[in-house]
């Protein structure tokens, strides 16, 4: 009978070690679980992955990790990122009065037309001010700067023909325009807003014809 209890006494305080340690693990999880505001399975870590994940239980955010930017970037941000400006707009130039050498008046519209972003981080920009047979397509490349920021760089090839005051015929390469704008989209992502520079230079590439500026509207151009 005193064995029986020595061993009944010796695997109550088995099973009692055991519980406490259990728990300890389970506290210990729980922590780190909550630290950074994203959960994180008991589980031994994989390496990141660069593509998406899959849609997780509740209780658990979908991320993924970026190495660029040194951390995890929830889905529903990466993917709006990625969308982002991407499309096509409906855009106005408006004058800020500081054009040179020839005065442009403050608000006047400089152009308008549409424009579109392509994900692979180039442009192609159509002006509704100029006729076609003075070079109204033009093209260029962006970059993001920003969560909801865009800069754009593009060059037009500007011509002067029958149909520019004044008129040229036959029709002559006048230079290179470059356009540079500098927006930021709203977080509904149906619009932006920002500056925009033109500079339009000669043949040689070097003299400066006109200098315009001002600001740059648009509007998200939909299927509907």
């Amino acid at each position: 009978m005193r064995v029986i209890r020595f061993e009944s006494s010796r695997l109550r305080k088995s099973l009692l070690a055991l519980a406490l340690g259990l728990g300890t693990t389970v506290l210990s999880t729980q922590a780190f679980a909550g630290c950074g505001g994203w959960s994180l399975p008991a589980a031994p870590i994989s390496p990141p992955s660069r593509d998406l994940p899959a849609a997780t239980e509740r209780g658990f955010m979908s991320t993924v990790y970026r190495p660029g930017d040194g951390q995890f970037l929830r889905v529903n941000d990466l993917q709006e990122q990625l969308e982002g400006i991407v499309g096509t707009w409906r855009f106005t130039f408006t004058s800020d009065g500081a054009a040179y050498p020839h005065q442009i008046p403050y608000g006047a519209q400089v152009d308008f037309g549409t424009h579109q972003w392509h994900s692979d981080k180039t442009e192609i920009f159509t002006s509704g001010a100029r006729a076609p047979s003075s070079g109204d397509i033009c093209m260029g490349v962006w970059k993001q700067t920003g969560r909801f920021t865009y800069k754009m760089r593009h060059i037009a090839l500007a011509w002067v023909s029958g149909d520019t005051a004044p008129p040229s015929t036959p029709a002559a390469y006048l230079g290179p325009a470059i356009i540079t704008e500098s927006v930021t989209l709203n977080r509904a992502g149906d619009r932006y807003e920002g500056t925009f520079t033109l500079d339009q230079y000669a043949k040689d590439e070097l003299t400066l014809i006109e200098h315009i500026s001002g600001k740059v509207e648009a509007t998200r151009f939909t299927i509907e």
